[in-house]
């Protein structure tokens, strides 16, 4: 039993002569290379825009006929009281009398347009403009604000609101009041730049009332009505 431990004690004994006397392995060297790959794509912009006259709280082609207030500015110009057609994608003012004298007349028509938009672009703008011949000369169209506090506007939330204007607005020269649009053969911006995306589900809305505005002694339409084709232009990016 002595001598088998003695054995051992001699082994380990060599085990650990052999380790301090035989030089150390050199390590393995490791090689790592790197390589990249570029992915590109471009996620193209959509858009939907859509228009209804006359519009509802929905946005959507009102079911009575547009409601158009008049402002005489102490004349005795007037305005049809509703819209006599009351059909979609048609702004009709009707009969339109201006003052003999010297004042202004303003045809306001409530909840005149409403543009409903849809888009994933994170920059995109809504213009519009005169897109056939001009009106004349001592006639002004004006696109007024709803919901929004003035155009151009930028917002992030936009749903569709009507108009709270209980009267015309006073209008006594041929310029639109500020924040609002001149809708002439001069395009202009409703919406400018704005950075937020709108689903279906959740689409902006630009509600806007219009008025007309006729100039003392404004040229009668010889029989015929006067009109205009306002374009919608959604620019997304």
């Amino acid at each position: 039993m002595v001598k088998g431990l003695l054995n051992v004690k001699k082994l380990l004994a060599i085990v650990a002569f052999l380790a301090l006397a035989l030089p150390a392995l050199p390590s393995l060297a490791v090689s790592t290379v790197t390589k990249t790959v570029t992915v590109k794509w471009n996620t193209q912009a959509i858009s939907t825009l859509a228009l209804h006259t006359d519009y509802s709280a929905t946005g959507a082609f009102g079911a009575s006929a547009g409601t158009i207030l008049t402002g005489n500015n102490g004349g005795a110009g007037t305005c049809t009281a509703t819209d006599p057609t009351n059909t979609d994608l048609t702004v009709d003012f009707g009969a339109v009398t201006p003052d003999a004298g010297t004042a202004y007349t303003n045809c306001l028509y409530k909840n005149a347009v409403n543009a409903q938009i849809v888009t994933n672009s994170a920059n995109w703008s809504l213009a519009t403009q005169v897109t056939s011949a001009a009106a004349p000369a001592d006639t002004l169209l004006c696109a007024l604000p709803n919901g929004i506090a003035s155009f151009p506007t930028s917002a992030a939330a936009l749903p569709a609101t009507q108009t709270g204007r209980a009267a015309a607005v006073a209008i006594t020269s041929m310029a639109c009041p500020a924040g609002a649009v001149n809708i002439s053969t001069t395009s202009a911006n409703m919406v400018n730049a704005d950075t937020t995306a709108f689903s279906s589900a959740s689409p902006a809305n630009i509600g806007a009332d219009y008025e007309l505005v006729l100039k003392p002694l404004a040229a009668a339409s010889g029989g015929s009505a006067n009109q205009v084709t306002v374009t919608y232009t959604l620019t997304a990016n």
